[in-house]
């Protein structure tokens, strides 16, 4: 026993010598860090530039975007004119989180082949008192009409700092393209309708921001439709999820294509939100997909779809 203990004992030894000959004295000296090599081999976390309204005044909205309790926010929020509890001389663009972090601003949410929008978004909240209201367990209401909503206009001056920040932040992330340029109905129909039909997506595309159609084209398409067969409702599903939209391909005009058809419409027919699937909001979508999409449709303008 005496002599197994000392066998133990010199192995031990032994070992310790062994790590002591692999080991090297380090001191922690401070380093220099250097960049003057850059790789090309990179891109963006940032891939989608949400817009969103805040359904609130300026100090309710300021509250909601921070105030732990609420659990949500969003990397920017502009005021707008004549708000009584916005106390500056001046409008400005408050940024609340840096664009680097994520904003919790989406929600479950989905664009193109990516959910979770929140970590690969940029969420600017405006302050607008627009609100719509839902009554989803009202049996008596279909899902054509279990929902209220009330918009208002935007502040021209709000407008022209989102604007200038979104200009801002396309040239700081290449990877929003037009069509990554969304609101939050884009994202969560059916839930959300902001930033709704007074919101002037159309105006921001004049600044090169965000996608817009051809008129020459929806007229191409729509005498197509209403002299030929029209899209069926697989069709239009498939050329909505082209797009970007995540509806599901039923084959059916269910509640969710309403929902998708809708919030197409707030943002690309604003003077039509009925869901619909008529001749006009369908060359509206085609003539999207033919300027933005253009291989999904061939030299008919047959939709190839997924």
């Amino acid at each position: 026993m005496h002599k197994l203990i000392i066998l133990i004992l010199f192995l031990s030894s032994a070992g310790l010598a062994d790590e002591k000959r692999l080991s090297i004295a380090v001191d922690t000296p401070q380093y220099v860090q250097r960049s003057e090599h850059k790789s090309l081999n990179y891109n963006s976390r940032v891939r989608f530039l949400v817009i969103h309204y805040t359904s609130s005044n300026w100090q309710r909205s300021l509250e909601l975007l921070t105030l732990p309790e609420y659990e949500v926010s969003a990397h920017y929020l502009i005021p707008e004119s004549f708000d009584e509890t916005y106390h500056e001389q001046d409008l400005a663009v408050y940024q609340l989180v840096d664009e680097n972090d994520r904003a919790w601003h989406a929600g479950k949410s989905q664009w193109e082949d990516r959910e979770n929008i929140n970590d690969q978004s940029i969420g600017i909240e405006l302050v607008n008192d627009s609100a719509c209201y839902y009554q989803d367990d009202n049996e008596t209401l279909d899902f054509t009409d279990d929902y209220m909503c009330s918009f208002r206009d935007y502040d021209p001056k709000q407008i022209q700092l989102l604007i200038a920040l979104s200009k801002q932040i396309l040239d700081r992330h290449l990877e929003i393209t037009p069509t990554r340029v969304i609101g939050h109905a884009d994202i969560q129909p059916g839930v959300k309708s902001d930033p709704g039909p007074k919101f002037p997506w159309y105006t921001l595309h004049q600044h090169g921001i965000g996608a817009w159609y051809d008129h020459e084209t929806v007229n191409k398409y729509w005498l197509k439709f209403t002299e030929e067969t029209m899209p069926s409702i697989a069709q239009v599903q498939c050329g909505l999820k082209s797009y970007g939209y995540g509806v599901e391909l039923t084959g059916e005009y269910d509640e969710q294509t309403y929902d998708f058809i809708r919030a197409f419409q707030l943002h690309f027919q604003p003077w039509q939100t009925d869901g619909r699937t008529d001749s006009k909001t369908v060359a509206t979508l085609w003539a999207l997909l033919e300027k933005y999409f253009p291989n999904i449709l061939d030299a008919e303008g047959r939709l190839q779809c997924l």
